[in-house]
Order: C-alpha cells, then structure tokens, then sequence
C-alpha cells in the first residue's frame, strides 16, 4: 500500500463511521415513526413520503456535486431497509396483541 494513501484512507474510515453513526441515528428515528404509524392506523410505507424523500435527496446531492441518480439510489435503499424495519416492528406488534408473545 502507497505510504501516501494511508492519511487518505484513515480519513475515509472516519468519515464511514460518521455515516454509519447517522444511518443508525436515522433507523432511530425510524422506529419512533412505526411506533406513530402504529397509534395513527397510518400504513408503513407511504408512497408520496418515499418519492419525496428521493427527490430531495438527489437535489440536496446535486447541490453538493453528486450525481442525483446516485442520490436516489442510496435513498431508494436506505428506504427499503426503513421499510423492512417498519414492517418488522408492524409484525412484533401483531404478534404481541395476538398472544404470541405471552407463555
């Protein structure tokens, strides 16, 4: 390995640690709003909200010189994993009302 790549790459693990520490931050966030979907009857996936957030990730991007079709599709799998977390907590939550939780 090139002794003048190494700062390089030390820089962008620390930046992967700071992304990785907002993801996890972010699917935080995620829970607290299945648990609102939850109380509101409100479905996990709401399609406007997905378009929307693509779109403003990819015009947030472009602002910072990123490729925009790139923006939404990290956005596009950042969501699904959103999605499936959702689910997730949709399902535990059904299962707790009907019992299977319970010896």
């Amino acid at each position: 390995m090139s002794a003048s790549l190494s700062p390089l790459r030390a820089e962008i693990d620390a930046l992967d640690a700071e992304i990785i520490d907002l993801l996890a931050k972010r699917f935080g966030v995620v829970r607290r709003v299945a648990v609102v979907k939850q109380r509101e009857g409100l479905p996990a996936v709401l399609p406007d909200r997905v378009e929307a957030v693509k779109e403003r990730a990819a015009a947030l991007g472009n602002a910072q010189g990123l490729d925009p079709d790139f923006m939404r599709k990290l956005y596009e799998t950042i969501i699904d994993e959103a999605c499936r977390v959702e689910d997730a907590f949709f399902a535990a939550s059904a299962a707790d009302k009907n019992g299977a939780g319970t010896p």
